[in-house]
């Protein structure tokens, strides 16, 4: 677990319903309404039936919305064998937001994410322990990655020096997407972004120092996602299927369904590089301002946003090869190394998979929310950022 250094404040609100049974949702129509699942006696995941596809459910509480939305995706016909809804689940745009899902024949643009590749990154600082960390080291820091790291909407006055070679060695693209490489999608490389994108500085239970940061691919892969998702409700047109809820998808081995694979991967390769350096510029901040050096022998860097190819077993089946896609979730195979940080002022966690095959080898991503980021700003004054 990391404890993070600097904490921020906030405020929850929540409307609850209580549910007994959940095989049906059709009364439960209010925005804010949460329902939680009233039957502590079964173990997790809880199996929601469908007209379609069962959801394995990793929470007893969620929004009604968000049941909704998985439940649409659940009787799409598009999905293999299950929808799996993290602990962290809550209502997305297209598709939930917490949710993994394998298919043989389509990927969805919105149920990858506006954000392509949108992750995080880690590093501990070698030598480097709490109780050594100066409070002038810690001004001075923050001061630093103020100047350093472009947040919010801003870009870099200037490109990185090897953003040309950089982007040249992100692999193929599609010619829409190389007219979409602009000057803009240069000078974002390196910066942070807005939403709930951060990044800090943090120590884990042994008060070894770390640097972790959340971002993505910024303008590019926002711009993708949006191209790609009006191209599948042109293609579902075309074939008369009904669009539900935003919930438009590409035919894989479709022309079009191809080319949106080849341009997120582009995105995913963005958004790493992305993280990669912003990482890079905070090491060498906090080795210009304390003399310590980040061991990047053991930096963690993942997409929580993305469509790959796995081998997945259903039912204890010989394993097949599908498209797994994960819209704010973490992949989880066994040993394998993931990143869950928490909400504003708690722990972080670095993660070590066990390898579910009942949640499609996959954990949530983040801490979940009780609101939405704009809810929360009509009922909270919020607060300044102290550094402890």
């Amino acid at each position: 677990m990391l404890t993070r250094l600097i904490i921020r404040s906030f405020f929850r609100l929540t409307h609850r319903c209580y549910l007994s049974n959940l095989t049906n949702t059709e009364d439960v129509n209010d925005d804010s309404t949460r329902c939680v699942i009233d039957d502590s006696s079964k173990p997790l995941p809880l199996i929601i039936p469908t007209a379609g596809v069962p959801i394995h459910l990793y929470t007893r509480e969620l929004e009604s919305q968000a049941l909704k939305q998985l439940t649409i995706l659940a009787e799409s016909g598009i999905v293999k064998g299950f929808v799996a809804a993290m602990a962290d689940v809550h209502v997305g745009i297209g598709a939930t937001i917490g949710t993994v899902f394998a298919s043989i024949t389509h990927v969805c643009p919105y149920a990858v994410g506006a954000d392509i590749g949108c992750g995080m990154i880690a590093a501990p600082i070698d030598g480097l322990a709490l109780n050594n960390l100066k409070e002038r080291w810690k001004r001075e820091i923050q001061q630093k990655i103020k100047t350093a790291i472009p947040t919010g909407f801003d870009a870099r006055v200037k490109a990185h020096k090897k953003v040309d070679r950089i982007i040249r060695d992100l692999g193929k693209c599609t010619n829409y997407l190389k007219n979409e490489i602009c000057d803009v999608t240069k000078k974002q490389l390196g910066t942070l972004g807005s939403g709930n994108h951060f990044l800090e500085i943090l120590y884990d239970e042994n008060e070894q120092v770390w640097i972790m940061l959340h971002s993505g691919s910024r303008r590019i892969g926002k711009e993708t996602c949006d191209y790609y998702h009006s191209v599948a409700g042109r293609q579902m047109s075309k074939l008369r299927l009904p669009v539900v809820n935003e919930l438009k998808y590409l035919d894989i081995d479709s022309i079009e369904g191809q080319d949106y694979l080849t341009d997120m991967r582009w995105c995913l390769n963005y958004a790493e590089q992305n993280r990669r350096i912003m990482l890079d510029e905070l090491c060498s901040i906090v080795k210009s301002v304390t003399g310590y050096e980040a061991d990047l022998k053991r930096m963690v860097n993942i997409h929580h946003n993305y469509c790959q190819q796995e081998n997945i077993s259903f039912n204890n089946s010989k394993e097949e090869l599908v498209w797994i896609t994960r819209k704010g979730a973490t992949s989880a195979r066994k040993g394998q190394l993931g990143i869950i940080p928490g909400s504003m002022g708690t722990g972080s966690f670095v993660v070590e998979g066990l390898g579910n095959p009942l949640s499609f080898y996959s954990c949530s991503h983040g801490a979940g929310r009780i609101m939405s980021r704009t809810m929360d700003e009509e009922f909270s004054s919020g607060g300044p950022c102290r550094i402890l």
